[in-house]
């Protein structure tokens, strides 16, 4: 018996470019980039490390949105892809999943201006993971990542790099000797407290310092609503269309990004 042919993942992106995404959905990132831009006053904070717990926290989806935010400050800001073990950006805005990245430069194979993919009408850059290699850790560890690095940070006001989750491998923490901080994506009802608190407990042993928390998939209004201020300070990570009263995920059929996030001079296939 064959086997039945599977067709490509194309990931969720809830995109604060998306003409339907909730006030409060973007005032969120509105509130992150001011929180990082106070920051940048009184300390380096040009890379940013995205990372998580666990898997499924929702934190290459707030990298992604994190940049086109600060972009709309007329920022440049450059995303690089850090899992170098399960890729999943290109899915998310539906570009080609073989695009050379990270890893090719790394390794010399290509330089850094050939492989950025520039989003449409923003001052964002993407930087694929590329191929996927045997040693992640050892790349991320590199000097010739800290070259990059640096090479990043002389072209770029911010560049945030999503990384894989800390508990389930080190790669995370192999990077955090290059970056200016981090930031710990926490999912609602999702992580378990003590596995969060090692978590964290392994990015400060390997002298990550931590930038601060975002408290994804969190419902303000299914919060207390004795608190006037339950509305405004938490970061929502939204699915679905807030319209939909069915409760059922967006079609993602279309063959480009329904996000209002696509690449310059790309046709957007597998």
């Amino acid at each position: 018996m064959s086997k039945r042919n599977k067709k490509p993942v194309v990931k969720s992106l809830c995109s604060i470019a998306d003409p339907n995404a909730p006030f409060n959905y973007v005032e969120a990132y509105k509130m992150l980039c001011t929180n990082i831009e106070f920051l940048s006053a009184t300390q380096k904070c040009k890379n940013i490390m995205i990372t998580s717990t666990l898997a499924n926290e929702g934190k290459t989806n707030i990298a992604i949105n994190l940049g086109l935010t600060l972009s709309g400050y007329n920022k440049s800001v450059c995303l690089v892809e850090c899992d170098l073990r399960k890729p999943a950006i290109h899915r998310y805005i539906n570009t080609k999943r073989n695009s050379l990245g990270l890893t090719n430069v790394l390794k010399g194979q290509s330089d850094i201006a050939s492989v950025l993919h520039k989003v449409s009408g923003t001052k964002m850059s993407i930087l694929l993971a590329g191929s996927i290699p045997p040693n992640p850790s050892e790349l991320l560890a590199s000097s010739n990542m800290k070259a990059l690095v640096d090479e990043l940070e002389s072209k770029f006001d911010y560049v945030i790099y999503d990384t894989p989750p800390v508990f389930l491998v080190t790669d995370a923490v192999a990077l955090g000797k290059y970056m200016d901080g981090a930031v710990f994506v926490v999912k609602h009802n999702f992580t378990d407290k003590n596995v969060v608190i090692q978590a964290k407990k392994n990015l400060e042993a390997g002298g990550v310092k931590i930038l601060g928390a975002i408290y994804s998939s969190y419902n303000a209004k299914q919060a207390s609503s004795y608190s006037k201020y339950s509305n405004y300070y938490y970061y929502e990570y939204y699915s679905h269309d807030p319209d939909d009263k069915s409760g059922k995920p967006k079609s993602r059929r279309s063959r480009h990004s329904s996000s209002g996030v696509s690449i310059e001079g790309e046709d957007n296939e597998d």
